[in-house]
């Protein structure tokens, strides 16, 4: 489950949203199934947090307490067996950063403990090491512990600006070790450790080299022909975070993958302020770069590649103020990005602006005593122009988001486990796989059967208004091979309630409401008439029966 959330994490930085099936399968499948480790929790806050649903938030915040609570006694995180590690404490530290950001809550104090922890992680030779105490540094745990500080000083600067945050001396110690050892490697895992230091540190330069263009060169030449990189499903998902720049709102490059750009990614790269956004719903606009010659006009004496000093940023879409993000005003600002997110649910054309207020320094080209001799500035950014286009209606997105909402599968990770029993059985297909919470699995009645039916037995009553049932999907055998149920009768608590007319394609589910929602005890499903298959010694039989209650 956890490499299911990397890759819907990776796919959703790709610019797939939620609506398109295969996210929306895959999150549908990631609610209802069990996550134990620091990885599968971590992975699952990325990818919560990305899809930005609002029915997400409870979930995302309990993923939240939970990587809070298997924290180890050092501070930092293991699997949560064995000993603790550098590796499981990035990916716990980059969900709970992910989490946050999309509106989630965790304990204040933790950022500047892991911080502390996290600087026990240095080797002797000032890289950090995958355990404590290591004598020497990798590129990739250096890379980790770069990116695992960088996140703990970014929230406690966001806490309280004047409070300096642990861990600088060491971030610099990790970027000037990079600086030393970094070279082109295939390690994709490392990559996608690079692309974070690159965006949380605004570094576009690793060692004197364009790091994103080096590792882009690695990554790509390791694409095989069916798309995948090195032929391994992680390798892939952080070739993708990488190439995307999924850390983006920080590097101030945005996304640059040719299939993001086809899908919700908006760009403005005119005048004296530049604009990213990538998204829909929420979309997420970020300031991307300032131009040469702002910077020259606005940067105080030995700033300019540091940047401007600001007070304030105000967001406007369509000539509306949405978003005020203030700023710490005493010294350049290098790497905030001033993010925020904005819901486009109407089709049509929005324009987008930044409004930035700044402190230029005073006349004569000298820094003066301070602060008090500035000279407050209005810039305002040309309009990027976000167009949204409603996406046509997917009836696989309704059949992911009805199974994410399955009572009798939510049941049974409840502990509350329902039984099913059949007229007949065909060979290796029993009757409790019409009930798994699986569609690749099947119940399937003897050939000899001539009316198939099954029972359904719950431990507790359940309410539900709607019942649903599932044909036997045909893959991986020839398609056309398995019976179809053409129609089914439909028992509840012994009466019957109703009649099903299945649809032919194995895809689309058959569809049974009652008037008003019903205490459902058992229930009796008898198939009344079957349509044979390409193979006669197949009977007929239901891929998954459901239950729902309620929109």
């Amino acid at each position: 489950m956890g490499q299911t959330a990397l890759l819907t994490y990776a796919l959703i930085k790709s610019g797939l949203t939620p609506e398109d099936s295969t996210v929306a399968r895959a999150l549908a499948r990631l609610e209802v199934a069990r996550h134990s480790g620091t990885y599968d929790q971590a992975c699952l806050a990325l990818a919560l947090a990305a899809a930005g649903r609002p029915e997400d938030q409870q979930r995302l915040q309990r993923v939240l307490d939970t990587l809070v609570e298997i924290r180890g006694k050092r501070g930092t995180w293991a699997y949560p067996g064995g000993l603790e590690d550098l590796s499981n404490t990035q990916f716990a530290l980059l969900g709970l950063h992910a989490g946050v950001k999309a509106g989630g809550t965790i304990p204040a104090d933790l950022w500047r403990s892991v911080a502390r922890a996290v600087g026990r992680y240095r080797a002797k030779d000032r890289g950090f090491s995958y355990q404590m105490g290591g004598n020497q540094g990798s590129q990739s745990m250096t890379a980790a512990g770069i990116g695992s500080l960088a996140i703990c000083r970014l929230h406690l600067q966001q806490g309280a600006p004047k409070d300096p945050a642990p861990g600088d001396r060491l971030i610099n110690d990790g970027l000037h070790w990079l600086d030393r050892h970094f070279g082109p490697q295939n390690h994709l895992y490392t990559w996608y450790g690079i692309e974070r230091v690159g965006a949380l540190t605004g570094r576009e330069r690793i060692g004197g080299e364009d790091w994103y263009g080096v590792g882009a060169g690695a990554i790509l030449g390791l694409q095989r022909e069916d798309g995948s990189f090195a032929g391994d499903l992680p390798g892939t998902a952080y070739s993708l975070l990488f190439l995307n720049r999924a850390t983006g709102p920080s590097t101030g490059k945005g996304a640059r993958s040719s299939q993001t750009a086809k899908r919700w990614v908006y760009s403005l790269r005119q005048g004296g302020i530049h604009l990213q956004g990538i998204g829909r719903d929420p979309c997420q606009i970020w300031i991307s770069a300032w131009s040469k010659p702002l910077r020259e006009l606005h940067a105080w004496p030995g700033e300019i590649r540091r940047g401007l000093r600001i007070t304030k940023v105000v967001w406007f879409v369509n000539g509306h103020a949405v978003k005020e993000i203030m700023s710490e005003s005493t010294m350049a600002n290098e790497t905030q990005r001033f993010e925020f997110e904005q819901s486009f649910t109407q089709p049509g054309k929005y324009q987008v602006q930044a409004q930035v207020h700044l402190l230029a320094p005073p006349p004569g080209g000298e820094a003066g005593p301070g602060i008090a001799d500035s000279i407050p500035r209005v810039v305002n950014s040309q309009a990027m122009l976000v167009e949204f286009k409603p996406k046509a209606f997917d009836p696989l997105v309704q059949v992911a988001l009805e199974h994410a909402r399955n009572l009798i599968d939510l049941a049974r990770l409840d502990g509350q486990r329902a039984s099913a029993s059949a007229s007949t059985k065909g060979a290796g297909h029993p009757a409790g796989l019409a009930i798994d919470g699986d569609y690749h699995t099947h119940w399937r009645a003897a050939q000899t059967d001539r009316k198939p039916s099954l029972r359904i037995k719950l431990k507790r009553p359940i309410l539900a208004d709607t019942i649903l049932l599932t044909q036997p999907l045909s893959w991986p055998i020839q398609s056309g091979a398995l019976p179809r149920v053409f129609e089914a009768e439909v028992e509840i608590n012994g009466k019957l309630v109703g009649v099903i007319r299945m649809h032919s394609d194995e895809r689309r589910k058959g569809r049974l409401s009652f008037s008003e929602p019903l205490k459902v005890s058992s229930m009796r499903i008898t198939l009344t008439s079957v349509v044979p298959g390409a193979d006669p010694e197949m009977g007929g039989g239901l891929g998954e029966v459901e239950l729902l209650l309620g929109d």
